[in-house]
């Protein structure tokens, strides 16, 4: 479905007008050097990823207090299937962004999250995805798209002196998404690192992280059903 308006295709709070405008028209350089307002082209499309991430995580970030920690405690606890001891019940200075880029400090990379969550001790990157794929390895991006996020991720919050957890937001569970063709792939590149940290070696910039194994212990997988779901129970009264 392509609506009239991208207003239609957004959950938009009255406060929300003006900064969700300033988020479509954010200008993105492509691997040919381009400039494009990515997001405004997809802005109409019902089937926009950017929509709903839209749509969920500006409405959580605009509930109270006790709301957001009771949503992002339910979101750490679907990701990690309850294994987890992350909670944000003492936390006072929560922040939820959308599209927000990060700088890595050791080397000259960045990247734009989906969404991201910040306290004063803890960084959770969030890459969402509906229908699409991730970016795999190519002759002007040496890294797959988890991979980047997670040297990026890790890095910031290395010299942030925080916790870092990395989510990945998909229309399925990890096991069902194998099964989805040429989709498959984000379930089969996150495994491999979930489930084989060894897998990460020589991947992650130096002296960014612990130990390998707690960079995948702190990957966690969540679909949308269980955000949305997280969202509505936010917003009841």
């Amino acid at each position: 479905m392509i609506y009239k308006t991208y207003i239609r295709n957004h959950v938009v709070l009255p406060d929300s007008r003006k900064p969700l405008h300033t988020f479509l028209n954010t200008i993105l350089t492509n691997d040919n050097g381009e400039e494009k307002k990515h997001k405004l082209e997809h802005a109409f499309n019902s089937n926009s990823e950017d929509a709903l991430t839209w749509s969920c995580f500006d409405v959580l970030r605009h509930q109270p207090q006790e709301k957001m920690v009771q949503a992002l405690n339910e979101i750490m606890e679907d990701a990690f299937e309850g294994k987890t001891t992350c909670s944000f019940e003492n936390e006072k200075n929560i922040k939820i962004h959308i599209g927000k880029k990060y700088y890595a400090r050791s080397v000259a990379e960045n990247t734009e999250l989906d969404a991201s969550i910040e306290t004063d001790d803890k960084l959770i990157f969030i890459e969402a995805k509906l229908y699409s794929k991730i970016s795999l390895p190519d002759g002007k991006m040496p890294h797959d798209q988890l991979i980047k996020k997670l040297r990026v991720g890790l890095d910031v919050a290395k010299h942030e002196n925080k916790k870092f957890y990395f989510i990945f937001l998909d229309i399925a569970p990890i096991d069902y998404t194998l099964k989805f063709g040429e989709k498959s792939v984000n379930a089969e590149y996150f495994k491999k690192y979930k489930d084989n940290s060894d897998t990460l070696s020589d991947m992650l910039i130096d002296n960014s992280y612990q130990s390998l194994d707690e960079v995948s212990q702190n990957m966690g997988w969540l679909t949308w059903a269980c955000l949305f779901k997280t969202v509505l129970r936010a917003t009841i009264k």
